[in-house]
């Protein structure tokens, strides 16, 4: 089985997760973050993410600063003519790893709406196997998303790889014993996957590290 986080693995989102950010911050009178602040956060749960970027804030700067984020996400998803470019043989690998007999799972920081506009989008309806997000349980890098993936398919760790651009998908693919391959073009460093067992940098890559695993 590859289960795969989204944003900045699978899908471009960071013009979009960055905008969001910036009006948020603006509709709250924050000073807007930077790039750097944005990124790091990506991956884990809504939430949480605004918790760690914002310290010196209480919860109800936090909950305002989430739902302004919420509100801005929406409106930049449903501009007429808005769509996320997938990252280049994204949906190729997915295809052939389909049809060549692979479970597919899902493992994303994304709420269960974002999921659902993801599989409408690109049509991954009949691809994926098992999707599990934010919404679903404990934030990355907590396993409970690998766990679950396994767990609907009757899989064991040892039969699975996380595929991720972030720390944090690799610390959950070690908290759940499954094996980490980390991509180099999302939201994180390359040092920030320490945790990988495996570094990519193209889908061509990407396809012989999982071959090679199966």
């Amino acid at each position: 089985m590859a289960v795969f986080d989204v944003d900045g693995t699978l899908v471009d989102s960071r013009s979009s997760i960055f905008r969001a950010a910036t009006e948020a911050a603006e509709a709250t009178g924050l000073t807007p973050p930077s790039y750097d602040q944005v990124r790091s956060i990506v991956g884990i749960s809504l939430f949480e993410a605004i918790v760690q970027m914002l310290p010196d804030h209480d919860e109800t700067t936090h909950r305002a600063y989430q739902s302004a984020f919420q509100g801005s996400f929406l409106r930049i998803h449903e501009t007429s003519g808005f769509h996320e470019t997938l990252y280049s043989g994204a949906d190729d690998l997915l295809r052939r790893l389909k049809s060549d007999g692979w479970f597919l799972g899902m493992a994303t920081g994304q709420s269960r709406r974002g999921v659902n506009r993801c599989l409408n989008s690109y049509d991954w309806h009949d691809l994926f196997d098992a999707t599990f997000c934010a919404d679903d349980g404990p934030s990355k890098p907590h396993p409970h998303m690998l766990q679950a993936n396994l767990k609907a398919l009757g899989l064991d760790p040892h039969q699975a790889v996380m595929i991720g651009d972030t720390g944090h998908d690799m610390r959950m693919a070690r908290e759940a014993r499954v094996h980490a391959i980390g991509v180099s073009w999302g939201f994180h460093t390359v040092e920030e996957l320490d945790q990988a067992d495996h570094i990519v940098h193209d889908f061509k890559e990407l396809e012989t590290a999982l071959y090679a695993f199966r």
